[in-house]
């Protein structure tokens, strides 16, 4: 099998979760493209509570350098409201481990009390946690 040189990625909001969509082998260039896009649009959540749902499915891993940036991106995003994570993976635990690595509770400085994240094999299962915690991808009118 043969994966793209540069891994890809795709983000959406809908309602109060931010959707993301994560393929390929990850470089610093494209977790820096990706954390700009990303910052831009979490502008929209105004500072209200929000949600990040990532399928990661699709995504091959990525270098520490891209780690270490995901786990800075992911503080300021908890500053800028972000309380739930839903990552929904196969079943393999390499992933999930380079995952963990961005984590900001290995922080020393992280105090984000109401932030939580969890794993999921199916994105569904992901969508209902997130509906249990007041998220969903369905605007309210």
């Amino acid at each position: 099998m043969r994966f793209p040189k540069y891994g890809n990625y795709s983000l959406d909001i809908s309602g109060n979760v931010l959707e993301v969509f994560a393929t390929g082998a990850w470089n610093l260039k494209t977790t820096e493209f990706f954390i700009e896009e990303m910052h831009d649009l979490i502008g929209s959540f105004n500072g209200e509570p929000w949600a990040a749902l990532m399928d990661g499915r699709r995504w091959v891993l990525s270098t520490i350098e891209c780690q270490t940036r995901l786990a800075d991106s992911i503080k300021v995003n908890i500053e800028h409201g972000l309380t739930r994570s839903a990552y929904v993976l196969d079943s393999g635990m390499v992933k999930r481990a380079q995952l963990e690595r961005t984590h900001p509770s290995r922080a020393r400085d992280f105090k984000g009390k109401n932030y939580e994240r969890e794993y999921f094999r199916k994105y569904f299962e992901a969508l209902n946690w997130l509906h249990k915690e007041g998220f969903s991808p369905i605007a309210n009118t």
